[in-house]
């Protein structure tokens, strides 16, 4: 049965995984804990140990409290003004991700498919 603090510890592994640009395998390597491991943490199977919580954190190089904290921990813990900044850092995180994706699907149609029917 998953809790919100497995689902916010989900959210900011796949997070803070995100920021490094690495995988689940690469994020299991650098832990020193088994990929399937790590998969069924990521989708909610497993909870990790306390041990396996630093290991975790230490590879994502984040203290390991920052795993599980929500937004709204975030938010009390940092004050309303930091809240708010890092929403905008995420927002601008997005729009980046957004037109990285707009640019492959645009180089991937010249040469492919075409939508207009011709």
């Amino acid at each position: 049965m998953n809790t919100e603090l497995h689902e916010i510890l989900v959210r900011n592994m796949k997070l803070y995984r995100s920021k490094l640009g690495i995988s689940q395998m690469e994020l299991a390597e650098r832990a020193a804990l088994s990929s399937g491991y790590v998969g069924e943490i990521e989708t909610g199977r497993k909870f990790p140990s306390p041990e396996a919580l630093i290991q975790l954190a230490s590879a994502l190089e984040v203290k390991p409290f920052r795993l599980l904290m929500g937004a709204e921990d975030v938010a009390e813990w940092m004050g309303d003004e930091a809240f708010y900044a890092a929403t905008d850092e995420v927002v601008e995180d997005l729009r980046m991700g957004l037109d990285e994706i707009r640019k492959k699907r645009l180089g991937g149609d010249r040469g492919g498919r075409s939508g207009n029917g011709s």
